[in-house]
């Protein structure tokens, strides 16, 4: 295979691959957007017409804003496990192969990268249960 036609399959795959990922980006933000237009009109809906209804849709809502916020608490505890591991796996392949000296250390950037994240996760407040309207 010559190198010009490894060059233009090379370049095809890239143009496919940034082609894909900006129509799924595209995607999403349409998908968003109108999740945060249904939201509005539910919400002005249930302050045009107060009553028992509404107050159950209130407290779906809250409930609802309550799993995103552990979800995303969640994501940080995992983002920061999975950051910390390879750290940890550098140290010891560093340390092991004992070519230059406190080249271990290098493994400490993403460790402490993901300690943080870590903690992060562990600190913001957990979701409890939403109380009254």
């Amino acid at each position: 295979m010559s190198y010009v036609a490894l060059f233009v399959f090379l370049a095809v795959t890239m143009v496919a691959v940034f082609a894909f990922v900006s129509v799924a980006v595209w995607v999403a933000a349409r998908s968003k957007d109108q999740q945060v237009r249904d939201r509005f009109a539910l919400l002005k809906a249930v302050a045009e017409q107060p009553g028992e209804n509404a107050t159950r849709v209130l407290q779906m809502l809250r409930e609802q804003e309550d799993r995103q916020a552990e979800k995303e608490r969640r994501g940080f505890i995992l983002g920061g496990l999975c950051t910390a591991a390879p750290g940890v796996a550098l140290c010891v392949m560093l340390s092991v192969m004992k070519h230059e000296p406190g080249a271990w250390t290098v493994g400490l950037i993403p460790l402490l990268i993901g300690a943080v994240l870590f903690v992060y996760g562990l600190s913001m407040k957990p979701a409890g249960p939403s109380g009254g309207p």
